[in-house]
């Protein structure tokens, strides 16, 4: 009798053991924090700079010199199935680096909510004062695996090169282990989710610092939800604030950079 009691507890420990690997290698809900890196100094360099005018040139020559070489800033992503929710962790920016970011309108703290199941999703954002809704089709991608590996916030992530429908080129780095197929802000559809992201022409990078496997975590939405918030396609928020953005010191290629970096 105690053999078989032995026997027994020792089988037990193997189920509960073999079923928290499962839980812990193939879960669909947890929470993950992204360090989100622009290259501050790239961007004015190559993206204003580059593009500006007679007018603006040397303000914008000015301001590389005194730039710092890049800025970083925590989101997190929860995920629950099909289901993503991706916004900004709140904390503040050292006044130097918030200056720029708020002169170059490279970050608009935009909550993103994605279905991966109804090819849909949702991003509030605060633009100049104006609260809007971004509510549109996920983002198409066409992506190329390849052999590459790299490591990620303890997971081996496999490299894939994408284009998406607007022309920007990407790279993901997708975990196997997590089958969910989106990723940070709208970009999906790797056979796992997607750790680590750079946007090179867009001097931008995305990449794990933690990943939390758990049971759902809590979505609060409440954001897509306030009055006098105005709902917008991808196209009518370029068309309207392309218009609103030319009218300064930008060009036409420095706004397109812009909505590029909003419409991600």
């Amino acid at each position: 009798m105690k053999i078989l009691k032995f026997i027994a507890v020792l089988f037990l420990l193997f189920v509960v053991g073999e079923s928290k690997a499962q839980y812990t290698l193939f879960s669909k809900t947890g929470t993950i924090t992204f360090d989100k890196t622009m290259y501050i100094k790239n961007i004015i360099a190559k993206q204003f700079v580059a593009k500006a005018d007679e007018n603006s040139r040397r303000w914008f020559q000015e301001m590389v010199t005194t730039a710092p070489q890049s800025v970083t800033i925590q989101k997190t992503l929860k995920f629950n199935g099909s289901e993503t929710l991706f916004e900004p962790v709140k904390k503040e920016l050292d006044p130097a680096s918030s200056r720029y970011m708020m002169q170059l309108a490279l970050d608009f703290d935009g909550v993103t909510s994605s279905n991966l199941e109804q090819n849909s999703y949702k991003r509030f954002n605060d633009i100049f004062g104006e609260k809007i809704v971004i509510q549109d089709s996920l983002k198409k991608i066409k992506w190329k695996i390849t052999d590459e590996y790299r490591e990620i916030a303890g997971f081996n992530c496999r490299r894939a090169n994408g284009v998406t429908s607007d022309s920007i080129y990407v790279i993901g780095f997708y975990a196997n282990e997590i089958p969910v197929y989106g990723g940070p802000e709208s970009i999906n559809g790797l056979p796992g989710m997607i750790l680590g992201l750079v946007v090179p022409n867009q001097h931008v990078s995305y990449f794990a610092s933690k990943v939390e496997l758990s049971s759902a975590p809590v979505m609060d939405k409440k954001v897509f939800e306030a009055k006098k918030v105005k709902v917008l396609t991808r196209a009518e928020v370029d068309k309207q604030f392309t218009q609103t953005l030319s009218s300064g010191m930008m060009t036409k290629d420095m706004v397109k950079y812009i909505m590029q970096l909003l419409l991600l």
